[in-house]
Formats: C-alpha cells, structure tokens, sequence
C-alpha cells in the first residue's frame, strides 16, 4: 500500500510515532491485478472510486445500497444524453 507512494520517504521519521510501511500488510490491498498493473492506486482520483467498489462487501445491506447508489451515480449522465439525443 505504501510502497507504491513517491512522498513517502520509508527511511524518514514516523508520523505520529507510527511508521508508513507499519500498517502495509495488516490491509489486503482489494483492487483487481489490471488496476493494479497500470498504476491505478487509492491515491488518483480514479483509483480511489475503484478502490473503494472493490471493498464493498456483498452480504452487507449498507454496502449493497452503496453500490446501488455508485451505479445510478455513473449510469445516470448516460442515460440523460442518450435521452437528449434521442
């Protein structure tokens, strides 16, 4: 997870008195092997929402509403040009 990051400087003093590379294994890292291989981390802007749909559980109620919520928030520009070309 760290040590994909460019500011963080391993051999520089802990923030907080906890080091950077301290919760790098406790974590899984949830995103598919192709974000992975192109760079995409949860610090770009797109790596993040990807991140992000990759941690939602599916046997949580919370988390599948979110889902719900993330494909009506992506799906519905679509669909109103469709709409407007049409």
């Amino acid at each position: 997870m760290f040590s994909e990051r460019d500011d963080v400087d391993s051999g520089g003093p802990a923030h907080y008195g906890i080091h950077p590379d301290a919760f790098a294994e406790e974590r899984p890292d949830p995103r598919p092997e192709e974000a992975k291989r192109m760079g995409l981390s949860r610090h770009t802007e797109e790596g993040a929402v990807l991140y992000f749909a990759s941690s939602l559980d599916r046997g949580k109620t919370g988390h599948r509403m979110m889902a719900w919520i993330l494909l009506v928030t992506f799906a519905a520009p679509v669909v109103y040009i469709l709409l407007v070309l049409l």
